[in-house]
C-alpha cells in the first residue's frame, strides 16, 4: 500500500474551503488522504473532529507553523486570504523544503479573485477582452498593481522555479447552498 497523500487546507471552515473539504471527505479515494486543516479556534477544530481530519489551531500570521505544515504536505490548498503575501511566501517556502527533501514536486492551489481582471471602467466603456483558461500567457499581461496580483505573481514565480506546481483559481462570487455541515458562515 502506498503512503497517504498529505493535504494541507487553509480556510476549511469557510464557504469555499468548506466546500473543498467536503469534496475531499466525500472523494472515492478519501481513505488515501491525510488531511490537515488550519483553524482559528478550538471551537472550529471540534466541529471538524467527526470528519476524521487533523486540525491545527493557528492563523495566517503563524508563518513558522504554515511553513512547517506545508513542508509536510504533498498538496496545499489555500482558500483563506488571496491578499496575504507573507502567508503565501511561508507556504511556498515550506513546499520548497519538501521538494528538496523528497525530490517530489508538490502542488499548491490558491484561490484568488477576478478583481485581478478589473479595468476600472465603472460602466463608462465596454471591454472586448475575454480571458481564457487555456491561455495562461494572457495573464502575464496583467499589471502587477492589480488586486491580488502581488500574491499571484509570487506563486507563479515559484512555479517557474520548478520546485512546485501551482494553480490559481479566480472565483468571482460564491453563491448557492453551502455543503459543509461545520461551517460558521451563512449561505
Amino acid at each position: 500500500m502506498s503512503a497517504k497523500t498529505a493535504i494541507f487546507l487553509l480556510g476549511g471552515t469557510g464557504y469555499i474551503g468548506g466546500s473543498v473539504l467536503t469534496r475531499f471527505i466525500q472523494h472515492p479515494n478519501a481513505s488515501h488522504f491525510d488531511i490537515t486543516v488550519l483553524v482559528r479556534s478550538e471551537e472550529k477544530a471540534k466541529k471538524l473532529e467527526p470528519f476524521g481530519v487533523r486540525t491545527v489551531v493557528g492563523s495566517l500570521s503563524d508563518t513558522d507553523k504554515l511553513e512547517e505544515l506545508a513542508s509536510q504536505s504533498k498538496v496545499v490548498v489555500a482558500c483563506a486570504n488571496a491578499d496575504d503575501l507573507t502567508a503565501a511566501r511561508a507556504l511556498l517556502k515550506g513546499l520548497k523544503k519538501r521538494h528538496y527533501r523528497t525530490g517530489e514536486i508538490p502542488i499548491f492551489i490558491q484561490t484568488s479573485g477576478t478583481g485581478v481582471l478589473r479595468d476600472n471602467a465603472v460602466g463608462m466603456f465596454p471591454t472586448s477582452t475575454i480571458y481564457y483558461d487555456s491561455d495562461p500567457d494572457q495573464m502575464e499581461t496583467l499589471a502587477p498593481t492589480q488586486p491580488h496580483r502581488n500574491v499571484d505573481l509570487a506563486i507563479v514565480d515559484a512555479d517557474k522555479q520548478g520546485f512546485v506546481k501551482t494553480y490559481i483559481i479566480l472565483h468571482r462570487r460564491s453563491t448557492g447552498l453551502h455543503q459543509a455541515h461545520w461551517s460558521t458562515r451563512e449561505s
